[in-house]
């Protein structure tokens, strides 16, 4: 029988959105060899392009250029989880609205966040919003790096979204999948 892994993508535009003074109902799991976002009442992953998550103050996107910043990137450590910072540009040659992804220790960045997503982040922090990064996906350091996926909100918000998720709730849908898969059919348990 086939479960649904994902949260479907169409529905109430306010799903992600925390309750008032509340926290989001989400929590990063492994997987895949990264982070993925569960919500907690389902255990279903959210897409990263789920365009519910802006909305939540969730911003996610891909890295782009790490290509051209090998060494930089070489030498950083990428891994799900690590930190990273996000630096505005506005007098970058080739847009005036990009954001460079640095580790979270270095003065050399490691790409850019995609444009269609860096002139809304651009904005946001010109603003002064208060965002932290870390990365979804990447590698550890003296590891050729060829993507990084990096995950933005206010830091009390990455904060709780890194945090393990409470016992209670129910396990990653993923992972009951795998538990029945490696079921054999016929035996009893």
């Amino acid at each position: 029988m086939y479960t649904r892994m994902y949260v479907p993508s169409d529905g109430p535009a306010d799903r992600f959105v925390p309750p008032p003074g509340g926290l989001h109902r989400l929590h990063l799991v492994e997987y895949d060899g990264g982070l993925r976002l569960c919500e907690d009442e389902t255990g279903l992953l959210v897409g990263p392009t789920d365009r519910r998550l802006q909305r939540a103050g969730l911003y996610v996107a891909n890295v782009r250029g790490v290509g051209y910043y090998p060494e930089a990137a070489r030498r950083a450590d990428l891994s799900p989880g690590r930190p990273l910072r996000l630096v505005r540009e506005p007098d970058n040659p080739h847009d005036p609205f990009a954001v460079a992804v640095h580790p979270n220790y270095g003065k050399e960045p490691i790409g850019y966040v995609n444009r269609q997503k860096a002139r809304y982040w651009s904005k946001l922090i010109a603003a002064g919003t208060r965002l932290t990064a870390v990365s979804l996906r990447g590698t550890g350091p003296g590891v050729d790096c060829d993507g990084v996926a990096v995950l933005a909100a206010a830091p009390e918000v990455v904060a709780h979204l890194m945090a393990p998720r409470p016992p209670d709730l129910p396990e990653p849908v993923y992972l009951r999948q795998r538990v029945t898969a490696l079921r054999v059919p016929g035996r009893s348990e």
